[in-house]
């Protein structure tokens, strides 16, 4: 029995170095912007530096899993605006934000790693993202729902580089600490909430290659 526990460990831990050569980290830079109480409708608004690291496991030609980290800064002013209400209130904000999301991304055309070779796909993603923001010393979680269009090409046998937009549709009304002033009974977790979003360029970098690659993957 201990001879099979130590084969099948073995045979896991020799999948999981091979599939390692599937797998990309890199850097994304770009703006992003806050849609919200404050700023209803215009995109783009304000935008503030979008920082973020990227890892890519790629399933296959088409199917990848990532995990992003972006680092944004937002903010916004009801003075940006001409609405009469908006300049009563005269509320405004400015905060970091960190956002981390985990992700499944589908490519639309395959995607494929080779000498001298140069493929692009447009590809969507959704999954699941956690927000952390600071707003007058006032610290706030927030779970979100991440989606994003894109396209992304490879470069060679180990590059990749794309762009993407990015929303991130928040789970509560903190962000710009502005009330949605509607009954109570009226308010709604799927429509009451604020936005993030962000829109960047990113570049990876295949890490961890082996000599030897699963040959499924090594076809690409």
């Amino acid at each position: 029995m201990k001879k099979v526990v130590v084969l099948l460990a073995f045979q896991c831990v020799t999948l999981f170095l091979l599939s390692q050569s599937k797998v990309d980290l890199g850097l994304a830079v770009g703006g992003g912007y806050y849609m919200g109480d404050i700023n209803p409708t215009v995109p783009f608004y304000a935008p503030g530096i979008d920082l973020g690291i990227v890892f890519r496991h790629n399933l296959n030609m088409r199917h990848v899993i990532k995990f992003e980290a972006n680092y944004v800064r937002l903010r916004a002013n009801d003075a940006d605006f001409s609405d009469d209400y908006q300049q009563r209130r005269n509320a405004s904000f400015a905060t970091p934000a960190f956002d981390f999301a985990l992700q499944f991304e589908f490519n639309f055309l395959p995607l494929k790693f080779a000498p001298r070779k140069i493929s692009f796909s447009p590809f969507v993603s959704s999954g699941l993202a956690l927000d952390f923001a600071t707003r007058s010393q006032v610290k706030s979680l927030m779970l979100s729902w991440p989606f994003a269009v894109g396209v992304r090409t490879t470069i060679g046998k180990y590059w990749s580089m794309g762009v993407q937009w990015n929303y991130r549709k928040l789970f509560n009304d903190r962000l710009d600490g502005v009330e949605n002033e509607v009954p109570a009974n009226m308010k709604s977790i799927w429509h009451n909430n604020d936005w993030i979003s962000f829109a960047n360029v990113f570049v990876t970098y295949k890490v961890f290659t082996t000599k030897q690659e699963c040959p499924a993957y090594k076809k690409e």
